[in-house]
């Protein structure tokens, strides 16, 4: 019993299923349906309420945002376990997998508010989103730094250093864990790999922060509108 605790695949299921409702898209086809989606809400609106033909990003968003969905839906590390040392690492390029993704759909939201905004940088950007501050940045600065494995950082102190996940349910005994509130590679003895449901619960919060503004505020979705309304070639 105390194995089945700690296997990945319970995680996974929790994340996926709040992924799928959170963001109405319905993942039981090969593709997503996303017409319940966001990404579809804002196109509706854009077409029927405003007269625009095609609002080509918002299929872009939502196309591309099925590949989380896609990855989430891989079963095939559903029997590894947090606390042995080699599925830690095999778990680590499955959260590394998504977190590549994540960062291209954060990147979008990011120059969409850059976009709209009127004398906003990238800093400012992700202080929009974030939920506390510092957070977008943050969550960059840690795929960055430690999932990509820029030179600069994780390569001079990365000798073989353990893996521990928050996912994990066991307490641990690391005293200098390099994680994502703490980015310090003076002698880490560890990294520390966040719950994979923060990660949905971020690119969820960017969702909703950009759906309100363009409730809130129809000149900012006009902008958007204007600069990518095109020709639907879909059936």
């Amino acid at each position: 019993m105390e194995w089945e605790e700690h296997l990945f695949g319970n995680t996974r299921k929790q994340a996926f299923s709040l992924w799928e409702t959170s963001t109405n898209r319905n993942c039981n086809g090969v593709n997503d349906d996303i017409t319940g989606s966001f990404e579809c809400k804002w196109q509706d609106r854009a077409t029927l309420d405003m007269r625009y033909s095609h609002i080509s990003i918002f299929c872009s968003l939502g196309e591309w945002a099925n590949n989380i969905s896609d990855i989430l839906q891989q079963d095939s590390c559903d029997y590894y376990n947090y606390l042995d040392e080699d599925h830690c690492q095999a778990l680590f390029r499955y959260y590394t997998r998504l977190l590549l993704v994540i960062s291209e759909i954060l990147t979008d939201f990011e120059k969409i508010i850059i976009e709209v905004k009127v004398s906003i940088d990238t800093q400012k950007a992700r202080e929009f989103f974030s939920a506390k501050q510092g957070e977008i940045h943050a969550l960059f600065a840690f795929i960055n730094k430690i999932c990509k494995h820029k030179t600069s950082d994780l390569h001079r102190c990365n000798h073989h250093l353990p893996i521990w996940f928050e996912d994990c349910k066991e307490p641990h005994s690391f005293r200098n864990l390099i994680s994502i509130s703490n980015l310090d590679f003076n002698h880490p003895d560890g990294i520390l790999v966040p719950k994979l449901n923060y990660f949905i619960n971020v690119v969820i919060q960017c969702y909703a922060r950009l759906d309100e503004l363009f409730v809130k505020e129809t000149d900012k979705i006009k902008i958007i509108c204007d600069k990518y309304n095109g020709i639907s070639y879909g059936v």
